[in-house]
């Protein structure tokens, strides 16, 4: 953090009263998951009410095209990150690269191959955005029982060049023995998009009685973790086939007084007339399930985590985003950590 962004940070303390007390001793850093790093005034100020100076800024994913089971399927990047505001320039960067599992089911998949594009573009976006290389990054991949010793042998191939963080996923953590555990160092526990999106009674982002079936007070796991937790909140939409599409965000109050919805109950709503909503067509008979959060089941889930015997440290919170920030009380959530 340079000192000009420091000073100002110093200042904005003593106009909020923000004493040591009333601040969590836990290192906190924020994931960036857009194609545009832009940077604003919701921003500056979840920064500064977490007290950090680190991004996990999303660069690329990694797909296939073509059949997975074939010997000349594709392997290409997408979702590049393209603009890069200058003021991430004062931060501590780690790149995110999300891999599709099905990346991993390809017949004799040349991993030096792919380590050695995956490590060129990553030095591309850094030396381009930032003026340097970065050796800290994060691999996103929820790989399975199937594909565990191809990606094992992947990120073995790619430490090489980097010190690697990944992801893991809850049922990664349960069923261990049978997913194995990664050739890292370390890794971030995602405590969200833990459910079922079709379960109209359930919210899929996070719900601490999910956590529960688990993570329990004998849990272990044999990495340092992060802990992942979510800020968002989303739209899910079933159509007639029970197919789903997720829009981003809620607006409750919008669907209550728009008389193409009726709600069902407090999290559901039936469409009765044909529309247009969020740049989607909606047909009559279609249903939409809001999934929101709030800081009571963010702070019982993460509690749930700490109670473990899990080895865990710092928090990265999902994500940084506008609409978010404006709906969660993240000062509330961050005094209770």
């Amino acid at each position: 953090m340079t000192k000009s962004v420091y000073y100002s940070f110093l200042l904005l303390c003593i106009f909020t009263s923000c004493s040591k007390e009333h601040l969590s001793k836990t290192s906190i850093s924020f994931y960036h998951w857009k194609s545009e790093a832009s940077f604003n005034e919701s921003y500056t100020k979840a920064i500064h009410t977490a007290r950090t100076d680190k991004i996990y800024l999303h660069y690329f994913d990694i797909t296939t095209k073509g059949r997975t089971n074939s010997y000349n399927t594709e392997v290409f990047p997408t979702y590049v990150v393209k603009k890069v505001s200058k003021e991430y320039q004062d931060f501590d960067i780690v790149p995110v690269v999300y891999i599709t599992n099905e990346v991993f089911k390809i017949k004799k998949l040349d991993l030096v191959g792919l380590s050695g594009n995956i490590t060129k573009l990553i030095h591309q976006i850094s030396t381009k955005h930032f003026g340097r290389e970065i050796k800290e990054i994060q691999i996103d991949c929820d790989w399975t029982q199937s594909t565990r010793n191809v990606y094992f042998e992947f990120l073995k191939t790619l430490s090489t060049q980097f010190d690697i963080d990944v992801t893991i996923r809850l049922h990664q953590i349960k069923f261990k023995e049978e997913t194995g555990v990664p050739p890292v160092k370390k890794g971030t526990l995602m405590v969200y998009n833990i459910g079922d999106l079709k379960n109209k009674q359930q919210n899929s982002i996070l719900e601490n009685t999910i956590v529960k079936q688990y993570i329990n007070s004998k849990t272990t796991y044999p990495l340092q973790l992060h802990i992942g937790l979510p800020l968002f909140s989303q739209t899910v939409v079933s159509n007639m086939d029970d197919k789903i599409k997720i829009i981003k965000n809620t607006e409750r109050l919008v669907l209550e007084n728009d008389i193409h919805f009726k709600k069902l109950n407090e999290f559901n709503f039936e469409i009765v007339k044909d529309t247009l909503y969020k740049g989607f067509y909606l047909s009559k008979g279609y249903t939409l399930k809001l999934e929101e959060l709030t800081e009571a089941e963010i702070i019982a889930s993460y509690k749930t985590i700490k109670e473990s015997k899990l080895q865990t440290n710092d928090i990265i919170f999902y994500h940084l985003d506008e609409q978010s920030l404006l709906t969660i009380d993240l000062k509330k959530i961050i005094e209770q950590l």
